[in-house]
């Protein structure tokens, strides 16, 4: 830790970009991770400077990992990418890594596999981001005879989101994130669980959520902390990828997309995901009127002329393969269901668009909201004069993935 704290302190360099190569050839490309906005989102997360370099190493080597099979290539790239995050704080290799806590995770699944179920817990928990997600355009195709609907939508992940911490136990356990949930019915969970069972393991995990996404929001905070204890599982366990992914399916379209959070698009019942480039860079205001909303409870709503086939959040998945975002192009079709749901939602809609918001949306199946701003003074501005109509705000950005920092 204190070695960690002289490094932020006599290093200028913890304000650079860190670049190094994939070393994959099926995945070319650099993946550039930015340390000052890592520190940030760390610092947000309420972490120390240990934990912050934890986030940043844990996240690196999250992302590298799924890059493909468990080639030799895809090793060698992963520990190049820990030897320059060490070098990059002017920090050994070797012992000093066991200052990083879940930093070193991704090292240590073997010690951690011979543990198994019965052996100690690890010194430091894992700590794995949640982000929340917004819908840049959420559009209804039709019921399905399984009694969902086909959807065409963009997802696009948040800055601003919880944070799921893990540890090798004797069972699947910890306390639920959601005062008076049961733990068999909160879905990080139901992940563990879901994961245990395609694998034929008695294998435990400890699980603790920091929670920020409200609950019952639109912002599917749930499936991202599911998706957060499935890539730490895949780590604490050896899980292979493909049976993360298929426990992330059998919990829900939004869980199978915060296994590589960035902009997507959804179709069908919004589980045929195609991921999509990096959306340009918005700041988000998110307001949420003192109410729940459940999807169930939305979509229940919807009527069928409110359908509108897609047609607009198809052309904006097009404009996002050229760069582009085309806010008149956003539409949610649950918004006037969620609307007659909870009529406040009218009310924090009319104030974003009053405060140049461009445009105001219904998040999700509500009741939060969002407006987009092209700068963060804007975003600041439109949240200090909406703040004292007594709303839960918060001000985050578009998630910029691994490769796109």
């Amino acid at each position: 830790m204190a070695r960690l704290n002289a490094a932020f302190a006599g290093n200028p360099r913890a304000t650079d970009v860190l670049a190094f190569p994939s070393g994959d050839a099926e995945h070319p490309g650099d993946v550039a991770l930015s340390l000052a906005r890592v520190r940030s989102q760390a610092r947000a997360f309420g972490h120390s400077v240990e934990r912050e370099f934890g986030y940043l190493l844990t996240h690196a080597l999250l992302h590298l990992a799924g890059l493909g099979h468990d080639t030799d290539a895809r090793q060698r790239a992963m520990r190049r990418a820990e030897e320059q995050v060490l070098a990059h704080v002017g920090l050994p290799r070797g012992g000093a890594a066991d200052d990083l806590g879940a930093a070193d995770a991704r090292r240590r699944v073997g010690a951690a596999g011979a543990a198994g179920a019965g052996g100690a817990p690890t010194a430091e928990p894992l700590v794995v981001p949640a982000p929340a997600k917004i819908n840049l355009g959420l559009e209804v195709c039709g019921r399905r005879a399984d009694g969902y609907h086909d959807v065409v939508t963009i997802y696009q992940a948040l800055e601003f989101g919880d944070a799921v911490h893990l540890r090798e136990a004797a069972a699947i356990e910890g306390v639920s994130s959601v005062a008076g949930l049961r733990p068999a019915d909160d879905l990080a969970f139901r992940a563990a669980h879901a994961l245990r069972a395609r694998l034929g393991t008695n294998r435990g995990v400890y699980i603790h959520v920091e929670k920020r996404i409200p609950v019952a929001a639109g912002l599917a905070g749930g499936s991202s902390d599911a998706a957060a204890t499935l890539l730490g599982l895949e780590t604490l366990w050896g899980a292979p990828r493909g049976e993360v992914e298929a426990a992330a399916r059998s919990l829900g379209a939004d869980a199978a997309f915060f296994l590589r959070p960035g902009t997507a698009l959804g179709l069908q019942r919004g589980d045929d995901l195609h991921p999509l480039p990096p959306a340009p860079r918005r700041w988000v205001l998110l307001v949420r009127p003192q109410a729940q909303i459940t999807a169930r409870a939305a979509y229940a709503e919807l009527r069928a002329h409110e359908w509108s086939g897609g047609g607009a959040t198809q052309a904006n998945a097009d404009a996002l393969r050229t760069g582009r975002l085309d806010p008149a192009l956003l539409t949610n079709d649950l918004q006037a269901a969620a609307a007659r749901l909870v009529p406040d939602i009218a009310q924090v809609l009319h104030a974003l668009d009053a405060a140049g918001a461009a445009p105001a949306l219904l998040a999700g199946s509500g009741p939060t909201c969002f407006g987009l701003f092209p700068s963060e003074d804007e975003a600041r501005r439109a949240q200090a004069e909406i703040r004292p109509r007594g709303w839960w705000t918060v001000l985050t950005s578009f998630l910029r993935p691994a490769d796109a920092r």
